[in-house]
């Protein structure tokens, strides 16, 4: 299983993925909608010819599916857009395989957003944890899961899904809790603010490094079992002040011109969100590798550098 198609391969995660293919011994080609990368085919994969013939040309031992609208908050605004790019594009890619008569195995990225954190039991939320869409975002995610079982189903296709938790990493964009963390600190150090706007801090989220997320899709490529269900994530429950109060001390400035809201911590009712990624380990292996101090000084040297 060696010739590997990467569907989104100029994002975030794409090009994260395609670095730990490469370095396993794969050969690795991709899709984007839009790349400068003379290595990259440039397709609108929500275009089931365009679909059908890449797929027929590339005849891949295996593909994951990276692309989608990936926020939340932008799916409230492109309502149909975000349903048409996180169905159609992997209800073509299943078409295209069956037509083509392969035995690609899919791998397909779902969301922790699916999960109806609130009433699920306390402790990691394992893959049978009860689901809840509270935006056309996780309605598109849960649509493309369960579509794309009934299709697997009907057509025996080698189809791998996850659940994937938040992944955060050196080149990721801002609009993320960290990422815009990072950019209020730089923006203080560069002179362009003389204080850092602090939000709300109360809530716990299972942050992953996109190193050790890719690891674990590479890991499924090769040891993840036909038809399943995997949570991706780090395993452990964060503390959002807790996030922003480790970046706040790798900064100087910021720490002495920054004064933190005091931590709910102890106090707090909301439900903490985290994998269970027993499954994910059991079958693969997977253990993180990238400790989280580890990745928020990462994250934050990569904004420094930028100019």
């Amino acid at each position: 299983m060696k010739n590997v198609g990467i569907i989104g391969i100029g994002g975030f995660a794409g090009r994260y993925l395609r670095a730990e293919l490469l370095e396993a011994g794969y050969d690795v080609w991709g899709v984007d909608i839009v790349s400068s990368d003379p290595d990259t085919i440039v397709a609108d994969m929500l275009d089931p010819e365009a679909v059908d013939r890449i797929i027929a040309e590339k005849k891949p031992d295996a593909v994951f599916n990276l692309a989608g609208q990936a926020a939340p908050g932008l799916s409230w605004e492109k309502v149909i857009l975000t349903m048409h790019i996180n169905i159609d594009i992997a209800v073509n890619l299943v078409e295209a395989i069956r037509k083509n008569n392969l035995s690609t195995r899919l791998i397909l990225i779902g969301s922790a957003n699916q999960y109806d954190v609130r009433n699920c039991p306390p402790g990691p939320i394992a893959e049978d944890a009860p689901q809840l869409a509270e935006s056309p975002y996780d309605v598109s995610k849960s649509a493309q899961e369960s579509l794309v079982k009934v299709l697997m189903r009907k057509y025996d296709m080698d189809i791998i899904m996850t659940r994937s938790f938040n992944h955060i990493g050196p080149g990721q964009k801002p609009g993320f809790v960290v990422t815009d963390y990072c950019q209020r600190i730089v923006d203080l150090e560069r002179g362009k603010t003389d204080k850092i706007e602090v939000r709300s801090l109360d809530g716990w989220r299972d942050f992953a490094d996109v190193r050790d997320t890719v690891h674990a899709y590479r890991l499924l490529l090769e040891k993840g079992r036909k038809g399943e269900i995997y949570n991706v994530g780090s395993g452990q429950a964060y503390y959002i002040h807790d996030i922003v109060s480790s970046l706040i001390g790798m900064s100087e400035k910021a720490k002495a011109s920054t004064v933190l809201p005091p931590s709910m911590k102890e106090t707090t009712s909301l439900p903490k969100v985290y994998s269970d990624n027993t499954k994910l380990h059991a079958d693969t292996g997977f253990t993180p590798r990238y400790p989280i101090e580890q990745t928020l000084k990462d994250v934050l040297e990569d904004y420094r550098n930028k100019a």
